[in-house]
């Protein structure tokens, strides 16, 4: 029986060293920088812009949060819905006599470009103020000091502010985990080089820069990706802010799996058109990387301990999956606490390693999806 030698002890220390080093190459360790807004001012004027999908019941919820915030300066919510959609229409009568409302519709007669561009660009016209903060009726602010924190970052010196968002507590706590899992590499990229794109329904530009570069005109005939192609288009580095001010989160009411896959998918055909990531798709890869290297090593490590008796060596092996657990439950579970992500510790390894496959379960599904569903036919 052979206990401790050479061969032993290398194995061992290697598997100890990874179990340490690796839980710490995590999107979850990586904090975001807060902005400093102490010395910003609002601007004088703002405009929210809602581009609602048929979504009236959430309209109707959500709305009045919209209406009734604490805002020093003028500010106006102006609703995009389709002319069809006559419960909508419905909800915004009832409150089409306040002042701060402005509503209109996407005429019956589109047909060959996406709809949601379409009543992006008509609602960017029609707004008032050169600073436009774009987001959903299915998604609310968690404060009546929503807009007034927000709208501090829009100062001279920025054109464009990424917000975050997640899902509300009874969406699926696998959908709110890996949301900001994704969320963490995409608002980091914005701060550290050239945003890529977005997964939070929540993002603020100017008009003026919108309209002078012609808006979605190289993206017209997709009808999928709004907030993606922005994000790419317009978010400049040195003139883009991430805001992660709680203040500023919203939240978004929960999603059919379907539905929830198809965003996925969708999102998998926005990024091939999109320029840069590829400094966060390596940082994601080299993450995925070491998380299961270190646990291909670990159980690779106990088979071969256990096959050649060496019983500090399983020891070990224990140890550093031991080790591993614990560092990256830690950190996990900071970082979901900081973001008001409701998840028990217990789930947060086990959905850590499901990543991967999800991620594997979504090109799959994008590579037989029918690629004329992420078109409008013409252009």
């Amino acid at each position: 029986m052979i206990l401790l030698d050479q061969q032993t002890l290398i194995i061992g220390i290697i598997a100890l060293a990874l179990a340490i080093i690796t839980p710490f190459f995590n999107p979850f360790f990586r904090k975001l920088k807060e902005e400093d807004t102490s010395s910003s001012s609002s601007p004088s004027s703002v405009t929210v812009l809602l581009v609602s999908n048929g979504d009236s019941q959430a309209l109707d919820e959500h709305l009045p949060i919209y209406l009734t915030q604490d805002y020093t300066h003028d500010y106006q919510v102006i609703v995009v819905a389709e002319k069809s959609d006559f419960e909508t229409g419905n909800v915004l009568k009832r409150y089409a006599n306040d002042p701060r409302l402005y509503f209109t519709f996407i005429p019956e007669s589109v047909r060959y470009m996406s709809k949601n561009k379409l009543a992006i660009t008509l609602g960017v016209k029609a707004s008032k103020s050169d600073w436009i903060i774009l987001s959903d009726p299915r998604l609310k602010p968690t404060s009546s000091l929503w807009l007034q924190t927000l709208s501090q970052s829009l100062d001279d010196g920025t054109d464009f502010v990424l917000g975050y968002s997640n899902y509300s507590d009874d969406a699926p706590s696998s959908h709110r985990f890996e949301h900001l899992h994704s969320a963490l590499y995409l608002l980091r990229q914005a701060q550290t080089g050239r945003a890529f794109s977005t997964n939070c329904r929540q993002i603020a530009f100017r008009k003026s820069i919108f309209m002078k570069e012609n808006g979605f005109v190289d993206f017209l005939k997709y009808s999928i990706g709004e907030y993606e192609f922005l994000v790419n288009k317009y978010a400049e580095e040195g003139s883009t802010k991430v805001v992660t001010d709680e203040l500023t989160w919203l939240v978004e009411d929960p999603l059919h799996e379907k539905t929830w896959q198809n965003r996925k998918v969708y999102a998998k055909e926005a990024h091939r058109h999109l320029r840069g990531g590829v400094g966060m798709r390596m940082l994601h890869h080299i993450d995925q990387l070491f998380l299961h290297l270190n646990y291909l090593l670990i159980i690779g490590t106990g088979i071969f301990a256990g096959l050649t008796h060496r019983w500090i060596l399983l020891g070990s092996a224990v140890l550093a999956l031991i080790i591993t657990i614990v560092l990256r439950t830690i950190i996990g579970r900071k970082a979901l606490a900081t973001y008001h992500v409701d998840v028990s510790s217990y789930k947060i390894v086990p959905m850590e390693m499901s990543l991967w496959w999800k991620r594997i379960r979504t090109l799959l599904r994008y590579e037989y999806a029918d690629k004329k569903d992420f078109i409008s036919h013409k252009v």
